[in-house]
């Protein structure tokens, strides 16, 4: 009997070590630290690799890595044999979208295909799966409909959104409705929404969008503030700080708000968005003519692996550089 509760303890201690270290390696996905991610899994065993659990952490760790074509290869390869699992096809859309962007035109449209089919699959198996919802959503805004894009659909996206995020669900009908340019549906939507949740970071942040798009800078600095004011946790918050600091670049008013805004933001931003908001800050620097508060942000930038923003940053230098003569 002592010798079965023994097995029976180092049994159970094994199954959770291995949860823990599974556990360990999708929270450090999800905050972005694909070092640690990396080296965990690495400790992991051939049998935990082997596993469903495991299988999908290998292709996230490939899409991380931006080993895309591979990722997709591998979570294709899976679908195969686990069709029914929620994972491995929400994967397999986000890795085929990717690979949409990429590829050449001929490619593009047969991989538009394989996301919507494995997206589709994947709300259909999880109806209630969020970021599935509004990747989906998100697609059939924007893409052409050769690719696949429908508004309507977008719109069905957006109304099942609701029914299990209803400030997030509002946000994106009246999204929908705005770029379908039905701004009173969309107007009177967002009536609705604010009838029922005054406070909702989340709507003041998406009206705030729009009237970016706009270029009504008062109203989009107005929602920005509130949205700031009622977040939930730091990261909403800090987007909202840095998109009021956008609106003062894109503006050329308001320039102390903004730096004020995004100062307050750079501690909140995680890692990989902080060159953005020194980006934003340099740029008002300059907007107010100073020089070496704009030279020393800028110096802050690390672009070693952001090619868009590296190039960004170099007509900064430039613009830096005329300045100062």
């Amino acid at each position: 009997m002592k010798k079965k509760l023994v097995v029976l303890t180092l049994l159970a201690s094994m199954s959770m070590t291995s949860y823990a270290d599974i556990q360990t390696v999708q929270n450090a996905l999800e905050q972005d630290d694909l070092l640690l991610a990396q080296q965990v899994f690495n400790t992991l065993t051939t049998e935990e690799k082997n596993a469903i659990p495991g299988q999908v952490l290998k292709g996230r760790l490939l899409l991380e890595n931006d080993e895309t074509e591979d990722a997709f290869d591998h979570f294709e390869a899976l679908q195969k044999q686990h069709a029914s699992n929620v994972d491995i096809n929400y994967y397999l859309g986000v890795s085929a979208v990717i690979m949409a962007q990429k590829a050449s035109i001929f490619s593009k449209l047969s991989y538009a295909k394989d996301f919507i089919k494995a997206m589709e699959r994947t709300v259909e198996l999880k109806p209630d799966h969020q970021d599935a919802l509004n990747t989906l959503i998100g697609f059939h805004l924007n893409a052409p409909s050769i690719a696949g894009g429908d508004k309507d659909k977008a719109l069905v996206y957006a109304k099942q959104l609701q029914s299990y995020d209803a400030e997030l669900g509002y946000s994106q009908i009246a999204t929908v409705y705005w770029q379908t340019e039905q701004s009173e549906l969309a107007d009177k939507t967002m009536s609705e929404a604010f009838d029922r949740y005054p406070q909702s970071s989340t709507l003041y942040f998406s009206r705030a969008q729009q009237s970016i798009k706009n270029e009504a800078w008062d109203k989009a600095r107005a929602d920005l503030a509130l949205a700031a004011k009622f977040a939930q946790d730091d990261e909403k918050k800090g987007e909202a700080l840095y998109q009021q600091g956008k609106v003062s670049v894109e503006s050329g008013v308001e320039t102390e708000l903004g730096i004020d805004a995004l100062t307050q933001a750079l501690p909140l931003a995680a890692k990989e968005y902080q060159p953005w908001v020194n980006y934003r800050l340099a740029q008002l620097y300059l907007q107010k003519k100073e020089q070496v508060k704009a030279h020393e942000t800028i110096a802050k930038i690390d672009i070693s692996e952001n090619e868009d923003l590296e190039d960004k940053v170099k007509k900064l230098k430039k613009k830096l550089k005329k300045l100062t003569g």
